[in-house]
């Protein structure tokens, strides 16, 4: 919901959503902006992908597996009031629902192309280790959805109501201030809370792949950069601006470091293997520091003090 706020009288109204044809943006329109956006909206620490479509062939738009091995099958169908945005996503549980590891070890290899088996990733992001027979033991049904669509909602909210794990990932349109503007509202998709979800921008959270590849930490510490790798992920340091307060997060322990961003962006190849040539997007990180006392996931960031090496104008609690 988004509401428009007198700041004199501090009177609220709901601004009414929109639908994308007034806009004259068609599916795939918005799909394409969508999957620009996926390392915003897929939490890496809670889904690791397995496939991606870009070439809106007759296969999922995104499929995931979590730490579980449950297989996330995701459709972004987003026209609006269409039963087959619920039927498309639970066909593609039929085909992709029987899968066994080894089919989807080779759709891996396909998307990731660094030669990694997938549960040797799999091991790496969510330190588990699990049997081949474990992966896609279930399945979970995301469909997107427009919030003003209430017959895909109802039927999602159905099918759940008889017991088959679908859930919606809802998106909501609204009309900006210009004309053809349009303001695009999506939460993450997310299987839990993530408390630095929502830090205001200007702050961001990096994670620093010590679970995929412990060197790629080291890394950054050494080099005082902050850093990402191969796509969607390494376009978050395009995002990085000058000036930018950027935590340094390692899994498992938590914030181990903290600087502010150059704003000039570097692309190299991946481990210096020219076989992944610009797979690292990276950029320097100035007044940089190493925290004495990592602070845990549990742990406000924004309470991250001086005296264990913030920059002077980082946020405080």
């Amino acid at each position: 919901m988004l509401l428009r706020v007198d700041s004199k009288t501090k009177l609220a109204a709901r601004v009414p959503g929109e639908r994308l044809q007034k806009f004259g943006l068609d599916e795939r329109g918005l799909q394409d902006i969508l999957f620009h956006s996926l390392d915003r909206l897929l939490p890496d620490d809670e889904l690791l992908l397995v496939m991606q479509s870009r070439r809106w062939q007759e296969e999922p738009d995104l499929m995931a597996v979590d730490k579980d091995g449950r297989l996330y099958i995701f459709e972004l169908k987003v026209w609006e009031s269409r039963s087959e945005n619920l039927l498309q996503v639970l066909r593609y549980g039929q085909i992709y629902g029987s899968y066994t590891y080894d089919d989807l070890q080779r759709l891996y290899a396909k998307f990731d192309n660094t030669g990694r088996s997938l549960s040797v990733v799999h091991e790496a992001r969510f330190e588990v280790e699990l049997e081949e027979e474990d992966f896609n033991r279930a399945q979970v049904f995301v469909v997107m959805t427009n919030g003003l669509d209430f017959k895909t909602r109802e039927a999602v909210q159905y099918w759940r109501e008889q017991g088959l794990n679908v859930r919606p990932w809802v998106y909501r349109v609204y009309q900006g201030n210009t004309d053809g503007e349009l303001l695009l509202e999506v939460s993450t998709f997310a299987i839990k809370d993530n408390p630095y979800g929502d830090i205001i921008e200007g702050y961001y959270i990096l994670n620093t792949n010590y679970r995929n590849a412990p060197e790629d930490h080291e890394d950054m510490l050494s080099r005082k950069k902050a850093a990402a790798y191969f796509a969607p992920w390494k376009h978050k340091i395009e995002r990085l601006s000058k000036g930018d307060v950027v935590f340094l997060y390692q899994s498992g322990v938590g914030i181990v470091a903290v600087g502010t961003a150059s704003g000039q962006l570097k692309k190299c190849s991946y481990q210096d293997n020219p076989q992944y040539a610009d797979e690292e997007y990276s950029m320097s990180l100035r007044q940089f520091k190493q925290l004495k006392h990592p602070k845990s996931a549990a742990s406000r960031v924004f309470r991250v003090s001086r005296s264990e090496g913030s920059p002077p104008h980082s946020p405080r609690g």
